[in-house]
This record gives C-alpha cells, structure tokens and sequence, in this order.
C-alpha cells in the first residue's frame, strides 16, 4: 500500500507523453487518482480509461478541486498561466512535471498557502503508457520542506530513485538531460544523413544500420562505465584515422567539421582516464589534443 504519507486522492491535470505515463504508474502503485483534465477532452477520456475510478473534468478549476495533491502535468509554458487560473486551498499540494524550471511557476498556489514542489522524471516518455514506466528511474524533487517527504515516499512507491536538486543547480541539471537525450537524438540523425551519402541508402534505412551501434554502447555504458566505455580512435590517439575523417568530412560535409572536432575534445579527458596506466599512449593523446587545436584541423 502507498505511503499514509502522500496526500490523495491526486488530480492529474495534462494528459501528455510524461501526464499518461505518472496517471498509470500511480494507479499500478495503488494511488487514488480522482480527477483528469486535458485540453484535448479525448486525451483525458483515453487516460481517464486507464485509471479505474478516475473522472474526465470539463475545466481545470473543477479537476484541481477534487484533489488534495495536483499534479499539473502541462507544458512548461503553460504551468505558471494554469497555476494562476485556479483557486487553490492550504490543504493540497501543487507539483509539476517540469525540468528547466522549480516551485517558482507555483507562486500562485504559494500564496494561497498551498504546498509547492517540482517533481522531475530523468527520462523520455513517447508510445503507450506502460505501468513500468516510473520503475528504476531518476526523479528530480525540489519542494517545501513540509512536502519533500511525500514527493520522496511517492517516488518510491512508484518504484523511482528520488534525489533532491537545489533551485540554484536545476539549469545545469535540466541542461545535461537535454546532452543526454536530445544531443543523442541529434547525433544519430546527423550520422544516419552521412551513412546514407557513403551508401546511398535513405535515411531511414541508414538510422536503422545504427541501432546496434547505440544498443552496443549504451549496454558498454551501463556494464563498463566511464571510461571504459570508450572506444575508436581517440580512446587509441589514432590521429591518421582522425585526420582521415577529417579529410571526408571536409569534402562532404564541411559543416559537421566542428562538430567532430568538438566532440573528439570532449573524449580526450575519458580517452586519458583510459589511458593512465600508460605513459606513451598518454603522450600520444597530448599531440593529439594539440593537434586537434591547431589551425591545421580548423581550417
């Protein structure tokens, strides 16, 4: 059973990828959801279906009032003008889903006397909710101190690993969970484009040939960790192999140059880590980072 802690029953107000996702998860875990509201009727008629017990609200006003805690579960944009909109009571708590932004969005229900936090999931939802779907992942809290204990007991019953960010870190957080998952998207799209020029294989076919690839890393990742995760030639400071990458993109694709260079930079200090047990290959990488930054390789 949940937490005696965690107020309910839970208004779900928003009915999108991370809003579908929570309202199943919470109903797998045992929460009482009583309310769902959505913009769009039949997103929340078709998550309502999913939530036994739960009931579609035709306004906001009337969902957010049936629930003791209020998940808003919107855009970013839209959390603080829906936050003002409502009427809220020193009884409920009012959490949103977002990553860039804390309780700041909340001040409306602060001033109410309400309690305010940000609840955020390290991770992308797209596809069918899934019960599962909160299980095993990092969820970001920042809350009052009256509430930082019901968003931890609520994370973890839905099978979450919860940690505290302070408002000061949040930016740098929320900004290596967009490198994480939206520059992973980016490379891929940008090494599927050059797969298909050297095969003249379409896109889609060519996204396809690198699925392996990421599936191989990201379980080296998860089994290896850093830095053994690396590999290829800047782990081994093949600079002939680089320079012939180099040379391609110059005549293909001129403007990913700085893009390979960058990251080539970026897996010199993993590629050292690698390396610290041996002194020449330590050398190597230090002609390679000069190498890298000199004018030859910027041209």
């Amino acid at each position: 059973m949940p937490s005696p802690s965690v107020r309910q029953p839970i208004a779900l107000l928003g009915a999108g990828g991370a809003g579908r996702a929570l309202g199943v998860a919470l109903v797998a875990a045992g929460f009482s959801v009583s309310a769902v509201w959505s913009r769009r009727r039949e997103r929340a008629e078709e998550l309502a279906s999913l939530i036994p017990g739960s009931r579609v609200y035709s306004t906001p006003h009337d969902a957010a009032g049936s629930g003791r805690l209020v998940v808003l579960a919107v855009p970013d944009s839209a959390i603080a003008p829906l936050c003002a909109s409502l009427s809220w009571r020193p009884d409920q708590a009012v959490i949103h889903l977002a990553g860039a932004f804390g309780r700041e969005l909340l001040a409306a229900a602060v001033q109410a006397g309400a309690a305010t936090g940000s609840f955020h999931p390290l991770q992308t939802f797209a596809g069918a909710a899934v019960p599962t779907a909160w299980q095993g992942i990092a969820v970001a809290i920042e809350a009052d101190p009256s509430l930082k204990g019901e968003l931890l007991a609520l994370a973890q019953q839905l099978g979450s690993r919860p940690f505290l960010l302070s408002p000061e870190q949040r930016p740098l957080y929320h900004a290596a969970a967009v490198l994480a998952a939206n520059g992973l998207v980016a490379l891929a799209g940008v090494a599927a484009e050059l797969i298909a020029q050297a095969t003249a294989a379409d896109r889609a076919t060519a996204l396809r040939s690198l699925f392996p690839l990421l599936s191989g890393v990201l379980a080296n990742l998860d089994q290896l960790g850093l830095p053994q995760a690396l590999t290829g030639p800047v782990a081994r400071a093949d600079r002939e192999t680089i320079d012939r990458h180099i040379e391609a993109l110059t005549h293909t694709a001129p403007t990913l140059l700085p893009l390979y260079r960058m990251l080539a930079q970026a897996m010199l200090p993993l590629a050292r880590e690698r390396a610290a047990a041996a002194p020449e290959r330590l050398v190597a990488l230090d002609d390679l980072e000069r190498w890298l930054a000199s004018e030859e390789v910027a041209r």
